[in-house]
């Protein structure tokens, strides 16, 4: 298997990881898939958080204002240049609120990938969601 071949692999890999420990709102499984660094940047249609201490405050949320959470990943796109990589996909999130009400929202999702010590790390992530009264909100 080619270098780029075994990178792509670790990144689905993280990616994968990413993807349980947002359903599972389990930090600790996040800390193994983030950059841990001041530098991280999360873009999103309710903010944009810095560092890990923002990633941290993102999965706070997620496990308060969500009972449940599935998130979907489709058309997943990987590039690999170097010790960067980018990952793009499509998503459906689906989730039951706090209060019992159910969601389901519809969007896009990119993330920035860095090569470490440790391995793969996303060191940034932005995704949007259609706009209300669109397909993209089911």
């Amino acid at each position: 298997m080619s270098s780029k071949s075994q990178d792509r692999v670790h990144i689905e890999q993280v990616f994968s990881a990413y993807l349980r420990s947002l359903e599972e709102a389990d930090i600790a499984l996040a800390s193994q898939v983030w950059v841990q660094s001041a530098d991280v940047l999360v873009v999103t249609p309710i903010g944009r958080f810095q560092g890990w201490d923002g990633v941290k405050e993102i999965w706070a949320r997620a496990e308060k204002e969500f009972s449940e959470r599935k998130v979907q990943a489709s058309n997943v796109s990987i590039v690999v240049a170097g010790d960067a990589a980018w990952l793009v996909f499509d998503f459906v999130f689906t989730a039951t609120l706090a209060d019992g009400k159910a969601l389901q929202v519809k969007g896009w999702e990119s993330h920035g990938y860095q090569r470490t010590a440790d391995g793969w790390r996303i060191a940034h992530l932005h995704y949007s969601m259609a706009p209300s009264g669109t397909a993209g909100v089911l």
